[in-house]
C-alpha cells in the first residue's frame, strides 16, 4: 500500500514538473534584431545607410525600447570625442508590443572614414557593424551583428617613386649583362687553352 502511496506521489511531482517546463517553454525570452546596408560594400569616403528591424517575440509581456547603440567597424577616439557610433533614443519612448504587435524600423546615415580606419580587401578579416539595443526589462540588453565590407584602398605612388624603381631596375640590368659578359669570356677562353702534352723523354742507350 505504502509503495502505491509513494509511486502514485512520484508521479504527480513528475507531471507537474513537465507541465511547468511547457508552460515555460510556451514563453519565447526573444527580441529578434533585423539589419542590413544599403550596399554590399563601400569605398573610402563614401556615404550609406543601415536600415535597423526590431521585433518583440516575447510571449510574456511588452517592452520598453529606450535605446539603440551602434559602433561601427571605425569606432575610435579621435583625441577630442568619440567617433564612428551612433545613438538612437525613440521620442516618446517607443513600445515593442508582446507576439510582434509593434515592430520598430528606422534607417541611420553614416560615411565611411578616408584615412587609416578605413581598411578592407580580401586581407582583412570580416567586419561588422555592432547594435545593441536596451529595454526595460530583463535580460534589458540585446545585441546584433550585421556584416560589412570596405573595398580594398588603391595604392598610390609618386613619379619620384617611379623615377627610383626604373633606376633599380635598370641598374640591375645592366650588371646583368656585365655578369654574362664575364661568365661567357671566362668559358670561351678555357675552351681556347692549348692543351699541355708530356712526352716521354727516349732513354738514353
Amino acid at each position: 500500500m505504502n509503495k502505491k502511496k509513494y509511486l502514485a506521489i512520484i508521479t504527480m511531482a513528475i507531471s507537474a514538473i513537465f507541465l511547468t517546463s511547457l508552460a515555460y517553454a510556451e514563453v519565447s525570452q526573444t527580441v529578434n534584431i533585423y539589419a542590413w546596408t544599403d550596399k554590399t560594400s563601400y569605398n573610402p569616403g563614401e556615404k550609406g545607410r543601415l536600415t535597423i528591424v526590431i521585433r518583440n517575440d516575447r510571449t510574456d509581456e511588452d517592452l520598453i525600447l529606450n535605446n539603440i547603440t551602434i559602433l561601427y567597424p571605425w569606432f575610435a577616439y579621435t583625441g577630442e570625442k568619440w567617433e564612428g557610433n551612433d545613438t538612437i533614443t525613440p521620442s516618446p519612448p517607443f513600445v515593442l508590443s508582446k507576439n510582434a504587435g509593434n515592430i520598430y524600423k528606422n534607417t541611420v546615415e553614416f560615411t565611411v572614414p578616408s584615412d587609416g580606419r578605413a581598411i578592407g580587401g580580401v586581407f582583412v578579416p570580416s567586419l561588422q557593424i555592432d547594435i545593441k539595443i536596451a529595454v526595460d526589462k530583463s535580460p534589458h540588453q540585446y545585441t546584433k551583428t550585421a556584416p560589412f565590407y570596405i573595398k580594398s584602398t588603391p595604392w598610390y605612388m609618386s613619379l619620384e617613386d617611379m623615377d627610383k624603381i626604373v633606376n633599380l631596375f635598370t641598374i640591375q640590368a645592366v650588371l646583368l649583362i656585365i655578369c654574362t659578359i664575364i661568365i661567357a669570356a671566362t668559358i670561351f677562353l678555357s675552351v681556347r687553352r692549348p692543351r699541355v702534352t708530356w712526352k716521354k723523354e727516349a732513354a738514353e742507350g
